[in-house]
């Protein structure tokens, strides 16, 4: 993804963020499900209970087919 690593952009749900501001943290969401799309990946994945509910709502949102999962779910499914 474009900003990643040191620049890795938040998914709008850490920090209270998604309970004080809910469409804000939508709009960020839907923000870095389109910029994980454009690598041209299936999923997405998060150890972060906050994120994956805000990215699996966010591309729920925007149709996006993209899967949003669990890393170990990922896991799980490769053994």
């Amino acid at each position: 993804m474009r900003r990643n690593r040191n620049y890795a952009y938040c998914c709008g749900a850490g920090g209270g963020v998604k309970s004080a501001f809910p469409e804000l943290a939508l709009e960020i969401a839907e923000d870095r499900i389109r910029e994980a799309e454009d690598t041209g990946a299936e999923y997405l994945t998060t150890t972060c209970p906050f994120y994956l509910n805000n990215l699996q709502q966010a591309a729920n949102e925007i149709n996006s087919k993209l899967k949003v999962v669990d890393l170990l779910e990922l896991f799980n499914r490769a053994i």
